[in-house]
């Protein structure tokens, strides 16, 4: 059961600024949610509120309630934010004389919304108004997200080809007991294995029936899926069978994907950036860089991932979406309040398309490769995109501006949802050169990105040392063959496994052979 309200904010009225916020207050006590919660909403909605009362005409509060959290959206008509990154310092206020007087405007607003809060996101554009969203958890255990990854398992499908472990970017996978195991601190989200698991046993969630849609439902899919029916079948042809299913209102991820390359273009011009800047635009790569290249953090630009800013930007009360990889589908898993959102799986949507395609003229060429501004390096594919890293680790790369970097073949193109092959399909895609009618808005990264959780050995440093030697140890009695036949990717994995008591040294199958040299 989800409990529901919506308060008007008068803006310049001070004597009845903070209304709203007391009527929420006033909600969650009956509620019977715990104090010190109802402290942190209020807190954070009334900075809210103030906000609105001090920038702008009007506004309004949008609050969601349920057992498990505490959603809120404040959204005004104010002249926006020109510098959010800015306006997140404490300190830093462009409040009138008026609000100075009367003790507000001491700019330490937005910083008090996002340190009560446990989700936090802000979109704001000039001379158009702002839009503030916030969860509080009302359960202490569901401050962490409730899953780290989706790739889906189906351990009778495996046939033990080892193929999944070589392809794994981070070490995450292991063969035992004749099927996967998915070390979940490790796993990146990718496609990597997916793409080399013919078997099935690794894929994306399972696909559900295609959702019935409302007169206000969105749709957001990646532009990737117009191209995935030849060039016989005109993109508007497909656009067309979306809108007899339903979907009128039809958003692209690449328009995300453009507005968070300009951001991160202007970002980059500010000489004090770290080089080269990293855009977040595939959510599996800041997710390799937090498990593998954590020296790398301060290298992202401060933005969400295209997906992630979907998430937080669109309000409407039906929101679908279709992701292309298990990071995309991650990135749903937040729970919104406010917004009924659905997933359609890839499969789900191609195979509700394919049934009403029909086939018109082919489209005329010639196709050519995507244009990327110059100062932007675009690399795509796992293996470039470690190679790529490590160059710039090792300080190799800092003559480069700007780098987009893709876990995928082709930029989303080449996820293994799709059939067709990435390259002709990314061309078709860029041939047509869409003009997309909607603006979309990059939105800052609410707290600074962090290592992965659950790499470290052991929570005690001097037992973490230990463990470290012992692995050492045992790698040094292992062959070296990196074979995979212990069903760990490497020898060290391997060790790693048995100190910390996930596998036995007997795994092996040529422990005490010859000893085979590195390099």
């Amino acid at each position: 059961m989800i409990n529901n309200a919506v308060y008007t904010i008068a803006g310049g009225d001070y004597e009845r600024g903070g209304s709203a916020s007391k009527s929420l207050k006033d909600m969650l006590k009956k509620l019977g949610v715990e104090s010190a919660t109802v402290r942190r909403t209020m807190v954070a909605a009334y900075e809210a509120e103030m906000n609105v009362v001090i920038h702008a005409e009007q506004g309004s509060m949008h609050v969601a309630v349920d057992p498990s959290q505490v959603d809120v959206a404040v959204l005004d008509n104010g002249p926006g934010i020109c510098d959010v990154e800015l306006a997140m310092k404490e300190g830093f206020s462009t409040a009138p004389a008026k609000a100075r007087e009367l003790g507000f405007g001491a700019g330490l607003g937005l910083p008090n919304i996002k340190r009560n809060s446990d989700r936090f996101s802000i979109q704001s554009t000039p001379n158009q108004g702002t839009q503030i969203r916030f969860t509080i958890y009302l359960n202490a255990q569901q401050t962490r997200e409730t899953a780290l990854n989706s790739v889906r398992i189906s351990r009778e499908r495996c046939r033990e080809c080892l193929l999944c472990l070589r392809a794994c970017p981070t070490a995450a996978l292991r063969i035992r007991d004749g099927g996967p195991h998915l070390l979940r601190h490790l796993c990146i989200d990718c496609t990597s294995c997916i793409a080399v698991c013919d078997a099935g046993a690794l894929a994306m969630p399972s696909a559900e029936p295609l959702p019935t849609p409302a007169d206000d439902s969105v749709l957001v899919i990646p532009g990737s899926l117009l191209s995935q029916f030849g060039d016989r079948v005109q993109t508007d042809h497909i656009l067309e069978i979306l809108a007899k299913l339903g979907f009128g209102q039809v958003r692209f991820l690449e328009e995300w994907d453009y507005a968070l390359r300009a951001a991160v273009v202007l970002y980059s011009r500010e000489a004090s950036r770290p080089r080269p800047i990293l855009s977040p635009v595939c959510p599996a790569v800041v997710n390799l860089i937090q498990v593998r290249f954590p020296s790398l953090l301060a290298n992202v630009a401060p933005f969400l991932t295209p997906l992630e800013a979907v998430r937080e930007e669109l309000t409407a009360p039906h929101l679908c979406i279709v992701p292309i990889c298990p990071s995309h589908h991650t990135a749903l898993l937040p729970k919104c309040l406010l917004t009924h959102r659905e997933v359609i799986q890839a499969k789900t949507m191609l195979d509700a398309i394919t049934a009403q395609v029909s086939d018109s003229p082919p489209s005329d060429g010639p196709y050519g490769p995507a244009q990327v501004p110059r100062g932007v390096l675009q690399v795509s594919g796992m293996q470039h995109v470690v190679k790529v890293l490590e160059e710039v680790e090792n300080g190799r790369m800092d003559y480069e501006t700007i780098l987009e970097l893709y876990a995928c073949e082709q930029t989303c193109f080449g996820s293994p949802v799709w059939k067709e092959d990435a390259f002709v399909t990314r061309a078709r895609w860029h041939k047509e050169a869409r003009v997309f009618t909607h603006r979309a808005s990059a939105l800052h990264r609410a707290g600074a990105l962090s290592p992965r959780p659950g790499l470290r050995l052991d929570s005690d440093m001097a037992r973490a040392i230990e463990k470290l030697g012992q692995i050492d140890e045992i790698t040094h009695e292992l062959p070296g063959r990196d074979c995979g036949v212990c069903g760990a990717p490497t020898c060290a994995a391997l060790a790693e496994d048995v100190v910390l008591g996930r596998a036995d040294i007997t795994a092996c199958a040529f422990r005490g052979s010859k000893k085979i040299p590195n390099g």
